[in-house]
């Protein structure tokens, strides 16, 4: 009877957050294109430069190391910030989701304790050590323009040749 309730309360709960929140989930979950056609920005669009990465590189080992590992493993309490760990974690959510909840929750001793400008440039660095391509400029400090970029593992089938 528990599980009868449950399970569709937790089924509503997961769409209300996922429809509250801007992230695009499909019908294979989190974490890849699914098969589906990605249109707009994507972390594949070079979103950020060479530059702000070396500087979040710094910020990172300053301010998430600890935690994160230098190599962004992470440890037993702190997630893996690369490859499949975070593919599934942040694959189909936005950039400015990302930023949002980085600033909002780290360092975990002081969250928003760092500049906007400091947040960007670890996300950058993140988006680097992921493998996703810099670009010329700098990733946007409107947050309205990052929750348009969208984090995919797989270079979308349109940007294969780029």
């Amino acid at each position: 009877m528990i599980r009868t309730i449950v399970t569709p309360a937790l089924v509503c709960a997961g769409f209300l957050w996922s429809a509250g929140s801007g992230v695009a989930v499909t019908a294979t979950g989190r974490g890849g294109q699914g098969g589906k056609v990605v249109t707009g920005r994507t972390v594949w669009d070079g979103v950020y430069s060479e530059e702000q990465a070396a500087r979040g590189r710094s910020q990172y080992m300053q301010a998430c190391a600890s935690c994160h590992a230098a190599d962004l493993r992470g440890d037993s309490t702190a997630p893996s910030l690369i490859e499949e760990s975070f593919s599934f974690q942040w694959g189909d959510a936005t950039v400015g989701d990302l930023l949002e909840r980085i600033r909002t929750l780290m360092p975990s001793d002081r969250p928003n304790s760092l500049s906007s400008q400091a947040y960007r440039d670890v996300v950058s660095f993140i988006l680097q050590s992921n493998k996703f391509p810099p670009g010329a400029k700098e990733l946007d400090a409107e947050p309205e323009a990052l929750r348009q970029i969208l984090i995919v593992a797989t270079r979308p089938a349109a940007k294969q040749g780029q």
